[in-house]
């Protein structure tokens, strides 16, 4: 994908299927200060267990998406 392609879905509950097969889903983010030529985003999930840290997915670029869908229906992907 491009960075076109997943700009509109930043600050969303999404589900995004990677280039290795895995499926995340939560509240995409956006890290473009890095400067180094790709934009980082953030796939960030509720907690594993109650009282944890966030479940945080950092994909640097969008070239590792294969697929991104709004998951707004679905609980576990809002933050």
């Amino acid at each position: 994908m491009t960075d076109d392609e997943v700009k509109p879905y930043i600050g969303k509950p999404v589900r995004v299927t990677l280039a290795d097969g895995r499926v995340v889903a939560g509240t995409l983010h956006l890290d473009d200060s890095h400067g180094h030529g790709h934009s980082h985003y953030a796939v960030v999930s509720d907690p594993v267990k109650e009282g944890g840290e966030p479940v945080v997915e950092v994909l640097h670029g969008a070239g590792p998406i294969n697929v991104i869908e709004d998951a707004s229906d679905d609980p576990a992907a809002v933050e």
